[in-house]
């Protein structure tokens, strides 16, 4: 299966990557744990391959996903929604703690929250320059 990513889906991609680690920092923050680089990818890399496969079941970073903001809160929701599941199976075979319905939601809607943070008014953005290129041609 091919990938391709144009460059406005690379910003994206980094924005998102930027989203997954303001949740692994803030998590750390809210237990009180020390932030270091080695404790956000234990963190992360759980939920970051969850994500991976989600964005290649769902086409996330095609420009059908992300050209209007309603298909982007789609594609956000499709994908989050398929990815966290993932993420949690995952951390719980790797750290041995079994997933608590408490920390399943919060992980999912904090995570949700920074990505339609950040990921929304990308796609109001991306809109308007599109319109802007159309109108000048």
């Amino acid at each position: 299966m091919r990938l391709r990513i144009l460059p406005a889906g690379c910003i994206l991609l980094v924005g998102d990557l930027v989203a997954f680690l303001l949740f692994a920092y803030y998590g750390k923050l809210a237990h009180h744990l020390p932030v270091t680089f080695v404790g956000l990818l234990e963190t992360l890399a759980p939920f970051l391959l969850g994500w991976i496969i989600a964005i290649f079941l769902f086409r996330s970073y095609s420009v059908r996903a992300y050209e209007t903001a309603g298909r982007l809160l789609v594609s956000t929701l499709l994908t989050w929604t398929v990815a966290a599941p993932i993420g949690l199976v995952l951390r719980s075979w790797w750290t041995g703690v079994p997933i608590t319905l408490v920390f399943a939601s919060v992980a999912y809607f904090i995570t949700l929250a920074f990505l339609l943070g950040w990921r929304v008014p990308y796609a109001i953005v991306f809109a308007i320059k599109k319109r802007g290129s159309r109108t000048a041609v």
